[in-house]
């Protein structure tokens, strides 16, 4: 009994210590060039440009498998007035930074550039965000724009974002679960014998 109960906390102490070192994080450091040029311009350099006010915002944490580099990510929830250089849905989920990123507010309109990385639309912090009241001040800068293509509603994927980070719950539940029939196939053994 007591082999076993050796055996069993040095498998435990193994699938801790793994676990955690395995769970090295990355760090980041943001520069951004000076900006030279007009607002036209960087409309010009990016994916398209959107306008429209805040309805929700949401950090998730994304991570490659149970070991890969953890990152936090700030999703916005925009309700598309109008866009320029490529055609949006009336709402569209923008990625942005959420260290460096620009401190958007719900219910507050902005005028951002957006581009579209792996599928995603994002705003770079790097890139111009501006606060404005109106769509006037945008049309007045860019003329215009689009109207959305279609009419959707993506607060429910908005739900499964998620800023906890479940790993560690799901190793420590499989070690408790492993433990307790290591426990159990001794305790059997033991009134058997």
């Amino acid at each position: 009994m007591e082999k076993l109960k050796h055996r069993l906390l040095t498998i435990i102490f193994l699938f801790t210590t793994i676990f955690f070192f395995a769970n090295g994080q990355e760090v980041k450091a943001l520069s951004c060039a000076e900006k030279k040029g007009s607002l036209q311009e960087e409309l010009d350099g990016s994916t398209g440009a959107v306008y429209g006010e805040i309805k929700k915002i949401k950090v998730d944490l994304k991570q490659e498998g149970i070991t890969g580099t953890k990152e936090k990510v700030r999703y916005i929830l925009v309700e598309v007035e109008r866009s320029w250089k490529t055609e949006v849905d009336s709402q569209v989920i923008v990625a942005t930074d959420p260290t460096w990123g620009f401190n958007f507010k719900e219910g507050s309109k902005y005028f951002m550039f957006i581009s579209e990385m792996d599928g995603e639309l994002s705003s770079s912090p790097c890139s111009t965000t501006i606060e404005m009241k109106n769509l006037n001040q945008a049309t007045k800068q860019f003329g215009e724009g689009l109207e959305p293509k279609q009419q959707v509603n993506l607060e429910s994927k908005m739900g499964f974002m998620m800023e906890q980070d479940f790993d560690l719950y799901i190793v420590l539940a499989i070690i408790l679960v492993v433990s307790a029939v290591f426990i159990m196939r001794a305790r059997k053994k033991r009134k058997r014998g």
